[in-house]
């Protein structure tokens, strides 16, 4: 009996990877915590490129974000750290200063990213605000 696999295409600034597991990209976003400028993670289905979880990593810290579409339905994840935080995003070219509020800690977002993986649906593990829902 064959068993459906699911696979995931991971955008990192080095480029694309395709992972059979959700363990393989914790391992991606565990190494990224540890670069110097941090990285941006963006995980979907290899089957199309929506819904699909980007999370900003630096340090201990990320911030999530949730594309459910193309047409802009966008979810950012709601922390409660005191201070804020830069993430280089892209290319590790454009610099963006998160207000604590959006921060989690790095074991959420891993979290948001599993839960994510097995349904590619709005993870529930953290607080969500829209930043654009269709009506």
């Amino acid at each position: 009996m064959l068993l459906y696999e699911k696979i995931f295409n991971v955008s990192t600034r080095k480029g694309e990877i395709v992972c059979q597991s959700k363990t393989e990209i914790a391992e991606i976003i565990k190494q990224s915590a540890a670069l110097l400028q941090g990285n941006e993670v963006w995980v979907s289905s290899n089957e199309k490129p929506y819904p699909c979880l980007s999370v900003l990593i630096k340090g201990q810290y990320a911030c999530v974000h949730y594309f459910k579409n193309d047409e802009g339905d966008v979810w950012q994840s709601c922390g409660n750290f005191n201070k804020e935080v830069t993430f280089f995003a892209g290319e590790g070219d454009r610099e963006w200063v998160a207000p604590g509020y959006v921060i989690v800690p790095l074991e959420k977002a891993i979290s948001c990213m599993e839960e994510f993986c097995d349904t590619f649906e709005r993870p529930n593990c953290i607080e969500w605000e829209a930043l654009w829902e269709e009506d």
